[in-house]
């Protein structure tokens, strides 16, 4: 490769007409040092940048030290800027792949050779509307700001440079002009634009075209005119003035003149597309005019404002909660793409493809990821992007049999995509999943006219189902149908009916009779429940397994089982599908060490032979599947365990990458797979989904005018606030607090509707409390529960006062990346003997101490306690080395337990019992 000029150090001095350099008021605003030379007073920005603003700054702000290797994105509904927190990134603009390795380096007069950008990448800011890169050396500092416009395809990056020093700033990357996989194109080439100060992109037929360049640049790569060139091309941006331009002394000398260089903004801009050549520039162009970018930036800040003011937000004494709730939102809102051939839809994850890939992740339509982020969308007011991109965008790709798509590759207009390739159509739960989300849509918003609009879809989606039921069970068959809970592995082998598909469908099914009812459509309603019943029954009679008091897997051919411990069976608990108190049982046993590790929940337990820490279906840890967990120990009254999965999820979205969610951990060590996509969306939803519908307890009926609030509060949250629940066309505040014995809730309607809203409140209460010295209404494995009513015009208030009941709080151990897990678990919880003894099912690292806090029901009495091994088989025996503190104001009392140094599993975990009974007086 040739260059056009050949400028190193020595060379600064001959760039005076094109150097960027900053105007006097800035360095009169910063002072100067004793050598420096004052400059002219400059009118405005100087050549080649743009007039500096202030970025701002934002609530949901992420920093902290540049990581190699870990992943980091600005996102926009056409573009993506996608990369790693060095500096290097990958640029496409739907459905295109642009560039990879995009990245900086720095010629400093010290040396000849420049200095790459990953080597002095320090610190790295992560905010919705785009992420922050600084790189520091001895002389200088350049922040690299990156963000997308909201809804054109480009990326725009701003150069801040403060320097002592003149400098080079050089930009590399390697181009592909590729359509993503599995759709190709030919007669790539990429050719500089003089007048542009911009590389131009292209193909034989001009019909893709994008310009790559900056108005600062002096220099660029001499490249091919007719292929895309081998070595990477560069751009060359020069800042410092050549009469400040500093020369090392010679031994004795005094030092030259130190220049104090500050410059924002300089411009690097990518834009175009599938469009001609003249509207790339055009776009271009306008980005770069005075004004533009900051506009673009605005935009940006303006729509991340309007995801905080007008969707659910929750204030809880846990702040890294309330954060993951802002940036779960959004992050799913930014799995709305728009391909100008396909149209505009959720996709399912992102990550960098590389030198060797044009897979950009998950970042083509998955319609059963859709379908299951839609359960999180909705609940949080993002019900317009669940309409359109959701059931509106699928129901355009159906096939004419009623089945919905599996995947679409944003490729898929340049290929034969639903004939040529097997793909499509590949899994058989999307369909049902899609009829999910239509019939979860319609409840949150009652938008019926939806409802009929799709309806000729939702019919042939429904019928499409019933058919792949061979067998008259009830249950959709795998055979059939398409793959379900599993891809790969030797699990699958033999699969009829799985668990997770079956539980999907009886919850599709409930919702379509209730639709099928809405339209008038009544001998419809009553197959879609009859189905249902046949369902049910076949999930109780042949997968509950009473000996290992669990769910099996899945029902296989010939009549048989497969009996594996999986996670699969809590999605049909999320939805209530599963008998109550056999519920119960097997949220505990998904609430085990051989389950949940530390960051969340194995697919396959670790007791199977056919578990596999780094296996993709058979051990490795998907925050997706820990949501369902999450969300399945709340609706059966483990909220203990409910939490630990939440908080798990939560967790992920931070540790990793800034803000997203990955979408496989190992199964043994806290650590994304390399194989993993980096930014998940159903790993992010997975974590709103069981916040809103579990932990608390939101259940909108906007279609039966009806809200359910029955939250599971921590013992230790004195107080949570909800605002902005969507009810159809209105909004629900949601406030409850909790002093001693006393939990006070306030429900505050504000929008446009005036008929009532039945409105239900019933808190999850401790173990053995009363209400008003009566025993509650709803007694469960794990709590009791005091429904109250109401209806609701303008505002309601509710107080419920307690008597008694039993409390256990245990400790919370965040595991740093790399860790095994080592928290207690709280398995169960349950009454053995009236309510004057209690029991808490733990399981704990042995030989380690824990300390948790416990409340009895006298408040004043201290318990005696006593601790069995191996799940209470055992005759307890007193607690070892147990010391019962004194109770605080909140009648808790911490209790030390340790576990003995015997009988661990092979994740080190020992199971027991925790007796505690209340002395007499």
């Amino acid at each position: 490769m040739l260059v056009v000029t050949t400028c190193v150090t020595a060379c600064v001095a001959t760039l005076v007409a094109t150097l960027v350099a900053i105007g006097g008021a800035a360095h009169a605003a910063h002072g100067q040092g004793p050598n420096e030379k004052a400059p002219a007073a400059a009118a405005g920005p100087a050549a080649g940048t743009i007039a500096p603003f202030d970025l701002g700054d934002s609530p949901l702000a992420l920093r902290g030290d540049a990581r190699p290797g870990v992943y980091l994105a600005a996102v926009g509904r056409r573009s993506i800027a996608m990369g790693t927190e060095d500096g290097r990134f990958e640029l496409w603009s739907w459905p295109l792949k642009w560039a990879h390795d995009f990245q900086l380096a720095f010629r400093v007069p010290k040396y000849a050779a420049p200095i790459q950008g990953r080597d002095v990448a320090r610190s790295v800011t992560a905010r919705p509307e785009g992420v922050t890169i600084e790189y520091a050396y001895e002389t200088f500092t350049v922040k690299q700001h990156v963000y997308a416009p909201l809804d054109l395809p480009a990326v725009i990056m701003l150069l801040e440079v403060d320097a002592v020093r003149p400098m080079e700033i050089v930009a590399s990357f390697t181009p592909d002009v590729h359509y993503a996989w599995p759709a190709s194109l030919g007669g790539q080439y990429l050719v500089w634009d003089e007048k542009a100060r911009a590389f131009l992109f292209s193909e034989s037929r001009r019909r893709v075209n994008a310009y790559l360049g900056s108005p600062a640049t002096v220099q660029a790569s001499d490249v091919p005119a007719h292929q895309l060139t081998a070595a990477p091309p560069q751009l060359v941006i020069a800042v410092g003035r050549a009469e400040e331009r500093y020369t090392e002394p010679t031994l004795g000398e005094p030092p030259g003149k130190n220049v104090n260089l500050r410059v924002a903004y300089v411009p690097i801009v990518f834009a175009g597309g599938e469009m001609p050549r003249d509207s790339a520039r055009a776009l271009y162009e306008r980005l770069l005019a005075p004004g533009a970018a900051e506009r673009e930036w605005r935009r940006r800040v303006a729509h991340a404002d309007s995801l905080r003011a007008t969707t659910l937000s929750v204030a809880t004494p846990d702040a890294t909660l309330d954060r993951a709730v802002e940036w779960a939102k959004v992050n799913l809102d930014e799995s709305l793409v728009c391909n100008p051939d396909l149209g505009c839809g959720l996709v399912a994850g992102y990550g960098p493809s590389g030198a060797a890939s044009d897979r950009p992740g998950f970042g083509w339509f998955f319609g059963g990821d859709a379908a299951i982020n839609s359960l999180a969308m909705t609940g949080v007011g993002e019900g317009a992007l669940v309409r359109d991109g959701v059931l509106r965008f699928f129901a355009k790709y159906q096939r004419a049999d009623g089945k919905i798509p599996h995947e679409i590759s944003q490729g898929a207009a340049k290929i034969d995509w639903f004939g040529g390739y097997p793909y499509a159509f590949y899994h058989g739960d999307t369909t049902p999943f899609w009829i999910l989300a239509c019939g979860e849509y319609w409840r949150q918003t009652a938008d019926t006219a939806l409802v009929r609009e799709l309806w000729p879809n939702l019919k042939r989606a429904y019928a499409w189902s019933a058919k792949t039921d061979a067998d008259g069970d009830g249950l959709m068959e795998n055979t059939l149908a398409g793959a379900g809970a599993l891809e790969v592995g030797e699990l699958q082998a033999g699969i009829v009916s799985d668990v997770y598909l079956s539980g999907v469908w009886v919850a599709a099914l409930e919702r379509v009779a209730r639709m099928a009812t809405a339209v008038g459509e009544r001998a419809l309603a009553d197959s879609a429940r009859a189905i249902r019943t046949r369902a049910v029954r076949t999930l109780e009679a042949k997968l509950w397994l009473p000996a290992a008091r669990q769910y099996a897997f899945a029902l296989l051919e010939g009549g048989r089982v497969n009996e594996s411990l999986t996670a699969w069976p809590a999605t049909a608990m999320s939805f209530d599908v599963l008998e109550p108190m056999r519920g119960a049982e097997m949220a505990e046993r998904l609430a085990s060490s051989a389950v949940m590790t530390d960051w969340g929940a194995r697919p396959l337990a670790a007791t199977s032979r056919l578990f596999d820490p780094l296996h993709y279906n058979n051990g490795a840890v998907w925050p997706f599947v820990t949501g369902w967990v999450a969300l399945a120990q709340y609706r059966y009254h483990n909220a203990h365990a409910g939490r630990f999965a939440l908080d798990a999820v939560a967790r992920t979205g931070f540790d990793e990458a800034r803000g997203r969610n990955p979408e496989v951990i190992s199964g043994r060590l806290y650590k994304p797979l390399d194989t993993a996509v980096p930014h998940q969306f159903f790993a992010t939803s997975m974590m709103l989904t069981p916040l809103v519908r579990g932990l608390l307890g939101l259940d909108v009926d906007a279609a039966a005018g009806r809200v359910t609030v029955a939250p599971h509060l921590p013992p230790e949250w004195d107080s949570v606030r909800v605002e902005r629940v969507p009810v159809g066309r209105d909004h629900l505040f949601i406030a409850i607090r909790r002093r001693a014995d006393e939990l006070t809730a306030t429900v505050v309607r504000r929008g446009p509707g005036r008929a009532p809203i039945e409105v239900v409140f019933s808190p999850a209460l401790p173990l053995g409390a009363t209400v008003d010295g009566s025993s509650p209404g709803d007694a469960m494995r794990g709590d009791v529960h005091a429904p109250l009513r109401g209806q609701l015009l303008d505002s309601l208030t509710w107080t419920v006062r307690t008597q008694g009941g039993w409390s256990v709080a245990p400790p919370r151990l965040a595991p740093a990346v790399g860790d095994r897990s080592r928290a207690l678990r709280v398995v169960g919880e349950r009454l053995l003997s009236g309510v004057a003894q209690y029991g808490a099912f733990l399981e704990g690292r042995a030989g380690e101490t824990y300390t948790l806090r416990l409340r009895t029901p006298s408040r004043g009495r201290s318990p005696r306690l006593s601790l069995a091994v191996g799940g209470g088989g055992a005759a307890p025996v007193p607690v070892a080395a147990a010391r019962v503190g004194a109770a605080d104001d909140r009648g808790f009392r911490e209790v030390r337990v340790t576990f003995p140094r015997e009988g661990a599993d092979a994740d080190g975990y020992v199971r027991a019992v925790l007796y505690a009974t209340e002395l007499l007086p």
